[in-house]
């Protein structure tokens, strides 16, 4: 039956619009068919990944010693003594920090002692600092007092 004909129907019979009505609506709100994907893998896509911008900084004590490679996607604050190859977002080079070996990274801060090898985007050297090596770099910012020696490098 019509809608359009429903309300001359109604008029007439009032059980049978009961009966109808059930029928129209279920029609009418009928979604469409859904995605047949699991509903596992919509959850999956809306958890958020977690980025290395937010997670926690990786610390090496004063009175650490390590040797060896160390890779991080994040921060890592040296205040301890490092002999290695370091690569990492971040590194930062405490005033009591010694690292003997090659450093990547894109921001380094040295406060600390430095020998060897570096390959940063942005250099900031403080006012404590001893660097000496083969430092490659964008940018440069030296503090009074910092010390340098070797050979610099800007890309």
């Amino acid at each position: 039956m019509s809608i359009f004909s429903k309300n001359t129907t109604s008029q007439n019979n009032p059980e049978q619009d009961m009966q109808e009505q059930p029928d129209n609506f279920s029609q009418s709100n009928v979604p469409e068919e859904i995605d047949s994907e699991p509903v596992e893998q919509n959850l999956r896509s809306e958890v958020p990944v977690r980025s290395s911008i937010n997670s926690k900084p990786s610390i090496l004590s004063e009175g650490f010693t390590f040797e060896g490679t160390i890779v991080s996607d994040g921060v890592l604050n040296i205040s301890g003594t490092v002999r290695g190859k370091v690569t990492a977002k971040s590194i930062l080079i405490d005033s009591t920090g010694q690292v003997d070996g090659e450093l990547n990274t894109e921001n380094l801060v040295i406060k600390g002692d430095l020998k060897g090898d570096v390959n940063c985007d942005d250099l900031n050297v403080g006012p404590l600092a001893h660097v000496s090596g083969n430092i490659n770099y964008k940018y440069i910012h030296i503090q009074r007092g910092g010390k340098i020696s070797g050979k610099f490098n800007k890309n």
